[in-house]
């Protein structure tokens, strides 16, 4: 039997069987002691109980086999929804893995290439000043770039964009009040917007989350001479069966939606500044509606970098792609060459600017094509192997892959801004649970 068939059956086994009564499905894995994984529902439970979050899920395989798939809590708290194994999550930055996909797609029909500036494709993006209060002229204060963002910035958030929604500086005020990625306007619009504002600071001299791969959205419209929800859906989710991953669902997959939460005192505060402040209260309260716009009247921003909803069988199908170097049942998105770039760190000594979450970049995590890698498990201080490749989004939603042990774990939730260590708990939990550490086809 090929691998990608076994991977096939192990996810219909997944979507159809798996999540039965909220059940624990566990397959006799060798590598995992099954009463440490069950440590795990405990820990959830609890979070679940001081409503940290109001539902959960947790997906793992190992080996092409799910080892370990449950659920709790609801997808609607004021309803008492249970969450379900077909529930659509917001996934936000998980978006940026797929959009990362695109463009490495187009990459690989010679469409783009990575060192060239992004304004040979998007002109609108030509000239980009530097806001420097010390040293720079007129109102905002800006200097002329060393150099001009390539297309390998914006993958690797190198370029000097920022976001308006985390960046509590002068700069952000600018994006905030220019309304960027706002669902009235569409890419196009959007890469208009953000040439009139300054960079951060030169590309290539800094690491700062940022709107950089909302512009790679564009990049494949103009490259593929497509809509960027077109293009993906043909190249990435149809080949691989995601049939519920898209940015926006008509009404009758909105009611399989999971309700955004909030924590209290903080939902009323967006868009102005609900990821800079701090919650008042202890429980949780459905998201500010600005949060969710785009998805419930169809706004025009098809945002690369935090647009998309999901499944976690949808996304799984994503994830066994990348480990399975670009291809999954027969279908090949990418090589082999495109996905070792993808996972290797790209951006070296480069400290990122601001703590965005629990987790940042250190001399153990570097960035990649997309997303985060694990250079040295050492001196990163998380429980994942070196050669691990991983992101989250605002949610509290996040994947990684491990191909060291071939293992794949994906988490999802609805609570933003996700200020909780339920990421990293996990991690933990999983990897004190491995108890049989032979090194899978990937070792070194």
């Amino acid at each position: 039997m090929t691998s990608q068939i076994k991977i096939f059956i192990s996810l219909i086994i997944f979507s159809m069987l798996a999540f039965v009564s909220h059940g624990f499905y566990f397959n006799g894995s060798l590598s995992f002691d099954e009463k440490r994984l069950g440590r795990i529902d405990a820990h959830y439970e609890a979070a679940i109980d001081k409503q940290l979050v109001a539902g959960a899920q947790v997906v793992i395989q190992q080996n092409e086999q799910i080892i370990y798939n449950k659920r709790w809590g609801y997808s609607d708290l004021g309803k008492l929804t249970p969450l379900s194994h077909d529930t659509i999550f917001h996934i936000y930055s998980m978006t940026k893995p797929i959009t990362s996909v695109a463009v490495m797609i187009l990459f690989e029909e010679g469409k783009i290439l990575l060192h060239q500036p992004i304004a040979k494709y998007i002109p609108e993006l030509a000239n980009l000043q530097v806001y420097d209060p010390l040293n720079g002229e007129g109102n905002p204060p800006v200097r002329s770039a060393a150099r001009q963002p390539t297309v390998r910035d914006l993958l690797t958030h190198t370029a000097g964009f920022t976001y308006g929604l985390f960046d509590t500086s002068p700069l952000g005020d600018l994006y905030r009040a220019a309304g960027i990625g706002g669902p009235t306007r569409d890419l196009q619009g959007f890469v208009e917007d953000l040439g009139k504002l300054p960079l951060k600071f030169d590309p290539g001299t800094n690491w700062n989350y940022s709107v950089a791969t909302d512009v790679l959205g564009r990049l494949v419209e103009v490259t593929s001479g497509q809509k960027f929800s077109i293009f993906i859906q043909e190249r990435i989710f149809a080949p691989l069966g995601m049939a519920d991953t898209s940015f926006y669902f008509d009404a009758a997959k909105t009611e399989r939606q999971a309700v955004l939460y909030s924590r209290e005192g903080v939902a009323a505060a967006f868009p102005k500044d609900g990821f800079l402040s701090k919650p008042t209260g202890s429980g949780l309260e459905p998201a500010h509606k600005s949060m969710t716009l785009g998805y419930t009247e169809k706004g025009l921003f098809e945002s690369g970098g935090a647009g998309l909803l999901s499944t976690t069988s949808d996304y799984m199908q994503f994830a066994n792609m990348l480990l399975n170097e670009g291809e999954l049942n027969g279908v090949r998105i990418l090589s082999p060459n495109s996905i070792a770039m993808m996972r290797s760190d790209q951006v070296g000594s480069t400290k990122p600017l601001a703590r965005l979450t629990n987790i940042m970049l250190n001399d153990g995590i570097g960035f990649g094509l997309g997303f985060g890698t694990i250079k040295d498990q050492g001196l990163s201080g998380l429980a994942l192997p070196t050669g691990t490749f991983f992101w989250g989004g605002a949610a509290g939603t996040f994947f990684w892959i491990d191909p060291r042990h071939e293992l794949i774990g994906l988490f999802m939730t609805q609570v933003v801004p996700h200020r909780t260590t339920l990421r990293e708990d996990l991690w933990g939990l999983t990897y004190q649970a491995l108890v049989d550490t032979e090194l899978g086809k990937f070792a070194n």
